[in-house]
C-alpha cells in the first residue's frame, strides 16, 4: 500500500491511497472516504508518453544551447505538488524570463496581502465552529465538495452574480452586479460602524433594506466566517475590492490573533523553509505575455491557447516562435508545440502535495514506474548537468523541507490602506456583462469543456438558439441555454469553454498581475 494526492488544482486536495493497483480514497479529515468525478475523469485520460526520451532531451539541450537565443519560462499549476516548481531553478540560470503574476487569483490575493501581509488562511476547525458562513463570489458546491461536507448543515449566506447552488441553500441571497463587491462591503461597514444605510446605493445593488439588515444583525451578533472565491477579484481592481472587504472583516474582529474567519487561496508553503522558491531576475507579465517576442517559449503545466486571454493572439504568436511543451496530457497548447517533454504523473513520481485550503500535508510516493516520461526534478537535474550549472541538491532535500513545520501562522495586524473607490461595471444599453463560473464537469480547461453560453430567459432566445458574442478584440457564435439563476442583463461561460477567450480582452489587474475576465462588456445578438 502507497500513498499519493489528487494532483488536480481544487480547493480540497484529497489523500489517495494505491493498493493493488487500485486507486482509493483516504479516511482522512478532509477526503473522508470519497473521491470526485474529475479525479476519476483524470485516470482515464491518456498520458503523453515518449518512447525516445533520451533522444527529446538531447534535442531540448541542443535547442537551449543555441547562442544568443531569448527563453521565456511560462509556468502553470497543471499538477499541484511541490516539485513542480523546481525546474525554475535551472531557467533562472540559463537567463531566461520569467512570466509573473497568472490568470486566476493573484489580484486577489494582493489585496489581501496589501492590508494583511499575509495571505495565509486559518484551521479548518475555525470553519467548523462558525453558526454562519459567507460564501462570496465561490462556487463552494462545485469547486470545495469535500470541505462543503463537512459543513452542509451550517446556515449560509450567499453572494454572487449567479443564483449558484449554494445561493438556494442559503438564508440570504444578495446578486451582485459585476463589481459590486466593492460597494456592498462599504455599506455593510457603514451600517456596522454608524447604523446608517446609504439608500441610492443600496438600491443601485437591488438589495432589500430588510434582508440588509438581518444580514448585518447576523454579522454582529453571531459567529462568522467568509469563504471567499475568485468571482470577486476577476477585474482590474480587484485587489482594491478585496482590501475593501478586508476592512469590513476587520471590524467584524475577523484577524483577531490569527486570522480565524476568512479563507482564500492561501500560501500553504508559509509555514516551511521553501528552497525552491526563488525572486526571478528577469520578467514579463504573465497576462499579457507576447509570446514571438521570445527565440524560445518553454511552457509548462499550462494551457494559454485554451485558458489565458485573447487566445487567438497566442495562437498566432506561438506559431512565430519555439514552442516547447511540458505537460501530462495532449491539450490544444501541445498542439502547437515544436517540442514535447512528457511530464510523469501523480503516481510516477515522489512530491508532496500542499492545499492552499486546508493544512494536510500529503507524502506522494511512486506508484507506478515509466521510463516514457520524466519528473521536474528528473529534467532540472538532467538540464544542470548538461549545463554543468553547480546548486541543485538532492531531491529528499527538498521534499524533506515541506515535511517539516518550521513557523507558526502569522499573527494578522491589519493595516487599512486609503484606495480609489471602485464603481460597478456599467452596461450600454445594446451590452450585457460578461461572467465566468467554475464547472462541476472539469477542472479549468482539463477535461470536456461546456461550450454553451447562458442567458436570462429575458432575452427573449429559445434554447438552442445561435447567437453571436462580440467583444472590444473580436466575436464568436455560441449556442445558447436559458437560465434563470442569471442576472437579467449577463452572459455566462463557464471555465473550460474551448472558445470563449479568444473574446476576452487582455485587461491586467492593477496589482498581482492578473488577468481580469469579468472586467468589460459584450453584445449578444441573436443570428437569424
Amino acid at each position: 500500500m502507497k500513498s499519493t494526492a489528487c494532483p488536480l488544482d481544487c480547493f480540497d486536495a484529497c489523500k489517495v491511497i494505491y493498493e493493488d493497483n487500485k486507486l482509493k480514497p483516504s479516511r482522512d479529515f478532509i477526503t473522508n472516504g470519497k473521491l470526485c468525478v474529475p479525479f476519476a475523469l483524470m485516470n482515464k485520460e491518456k498520458n503523453l508518453q515518449d518512447k525516445n526520451i533520451n533522444n527529446t532531451l538531447e534535442t531540448l539541450v541542443k535547442k537551449l544551447k543555441e547562442p544568443n537565443k531569448s527563453i521565456l519560462y511560462y509556468k502553470g499549476t497543471g499538477n499541484m505538488g511541490v516539485m513542480q516548481n523546481i525546474p525554475k531553478l535551472f531557467f533562472e540560470k540559463a537567463g531566461a524570463t520569467f512570466a509573473s503574476g497568472g490568470i486566476c487569483d493573484e489580484a486577489g490575493a494582493s489585496g489581501i496581502e496589501m492590508g494583511r501581509k499575509y495571505n495565509v488562511n486559518p484551521d479548518i476547525d475555525d470553519l467548523l465552529q462558525s453558526e454562519y458562513i459567507i460564501v462570496w463570489g465561490r462556487n463552494l458546491t462545485q469547486t470545495s465538495k469535500h470541505i462543503y461536507n463537512l459543513i452542509k448543515d451550517k446556515k449560509f449566506i450567499t453572494i454572487d452574480p449567479v443564483q449558484i447552488p449554494i445561493a438556494k441553500e442559503s438564508e440570504f441571497f444578495f446578486q451582485l452586479k459585476p463589481k459590486g463587491d466593492y460597494l456592498f462591503a462599504s455599506l455593510l461597514l457603514e451600517y456596522l460602524q454608524n447604523q446608517t444605510i446609504n439608500f441610492t446605493a443600496l438600491q443601485s445593488l437591488n438589495i432589500n433594506k430588510e434582508d440588509f439588515i438581518n444580514v448585518c444583525e447576523i454579522l454582529e451578533h453571531k459567529k462568522v466566517s467568509f469563504m471567499l472565491g475568485l468571482g470577486a477579484q476577476k477585474y482590474k481592481k480587484g485587489a482594491q475590492i478585496f482590501h475593501e472587504m478586508d476592512k469590513l472583516f476587520f471590524y467584524l474582529g475577523l484577524f483577531e490573533g490569527r486570522n480565524k474567519g476568512v479563507w482564500y487561496l492561501g500560501d500553504s508553503k508559509y509555514r516551511f523553509d521553501d528552497n525552491i522558491s526563488i525572486s526571478p531576475t528577469k520578467t514579463c507579465g504573465y497576462a499579457d505575455v507576447k509570446f514571438d517576442e521570445y527565440d524560445i517559449v518553454f511552457i509548462q503545466g499550462a494551457n494559454p491557447v485554451c485558458s489565458a486571454m485573447n487566445t487567438q493572439k497566442i495562437k498566432k504568436e506561438l506559431s512565430n516562435t519555439f514552442v516547447i511543451v511540458m505537460g501530462t496530457r495532449d491539450d490544444e497548447t501541445v498542439e502547437f508545440a515544436d517540442l514535447v517533454i512528457p511530464a510523469k504523473t501523480y503516481l510516477q513520481k515522489r512530491d508532496v502535495r500542499l492545499a492552499y485550503s486546508h493544512d494536510e500535508i500529503m507524502e506522494c510516493e511512486v506508484c507506478q514506474e515509466t521510463d516514457k516520461a520524466i519528473s521536474e526534478y528528473e529534467l532540472t537535474r538532467y538540464l544542470f548537468d548538461a549545463f554543468n550549472y553547480e546548486g541543485l541538491l538532492d531531491e529528499e532535500e527538498y521534499l524533506s523541507n515541506f515535511r517539516k513545520i518550521v513557523r507558526n501562522k502569522p499573527t494578522i495586524q491589519f493595516k487599512p490602506q486609503v484606495t480609489p473607490k471602485v464603481e460597478i461595471l456599467e452596461c450600454k444599453n445594446d451590452e450585457v456583462y460578461f461572467l465566468t463560473s467554475k464547472s462541476k464537469g472539469n477542472i479549468n480547461s482539463q477535461f470536456d469543456g461546456d461550450e454553451y453560453c447562458y442567458l436570462h430567459p429575458s432575452f427573449g432566445f429559445d434554447n438552442g438558439d445561435i447567437v453571436e458574442i462580440k467583444s472590444s478584440i473580436g466575436s464568436l457564435q455560441l449556442k445558447i441555454k436559458n437560465d434563470e439563476n442569471i442576472i437579467k442583463n449577463a452572459v455566462v461561460c463557464y471555465a473550460g469553454n474551448k472558445k470563449i477567450n479568444q473574446i476576452i480582452p487582455n485587461i491586467v489587474s492593477d496589482y498581482g498581475a492578473c488577468g481580469s475576465y469579468q472586467d468589460f462588456t459584450v453584445q449578444v445578438n441573436k443570428i437569424v
